[in-house]
């Protein structure tokens, strides 16, 4: 079954049933924000009451509430759609853009502290396109690494 339902009008083009859409996902996202409906309808310019009808399938929000709604971080396309969105938070663009610019050390040192890799300056860690080439000792506790091929030929 379908996650909308389309409405012919005699008047003018197709509608939309906004409840069979997308009310759990509205809900489901103000939640993800930690936000409760006075809080969201704060953040979208509209009374309590009328949060409470969107997420009720009562009233359909229009662009500038799910504009608004966005701008809070709420997903859009997710709840449009049921899929979440690829684009990056305003956090995330700014993490790519100066790792993007950054020196290669730099980018090594990020990307072994968010791999949870040593600190210390004997450990090397290339990344390239193709995979990752550790040079140097790594400390993982519970962990094994078997380089070289098979432990034995049968």
């Amino acid at each position: 079954m379908a996650d909308y339902e389309n409405y012919g009008s005699h008047n003018q083009g197709v509608y939309v049933n906004f409840y069979s859409l997308s009310t759990e996902r509205l809900k489901a996202e103000r939640k993800r924000l930690g936000l409760n409906q006075a809080g969201a309808a704060e953040q979208c310019g509209v009374s309590r009451e009328i949060w409470g009808r969107y997420e009720r399938g009562l009233v359909v929000p229009g662009g500038e509430v799910l504009f608004s709604f966005a701008s809070a971080g709420a997903d859009v396309q997710y709840i449009l759609t049921g899929v979440r969105s690829s684009v990056a938070s305003v956090e995330e663009q700014l993490v790519l853009e100066r790792f993007r610019s950054s020196p290669q050390n730099l980018k090594d040192a990020v990307l072994r502290v968010l791999l949870g890799g040593a600190s210390g300056e004997d450990t090397k860690q290339e990344f390239k396109e193709v995979g990752q080439y550790i040079h140097g000792s790594v400390n993982q506790s519970g962990v094994t690494f078997n380089v070289g091929g098979s432990k034995g030929k049968k």
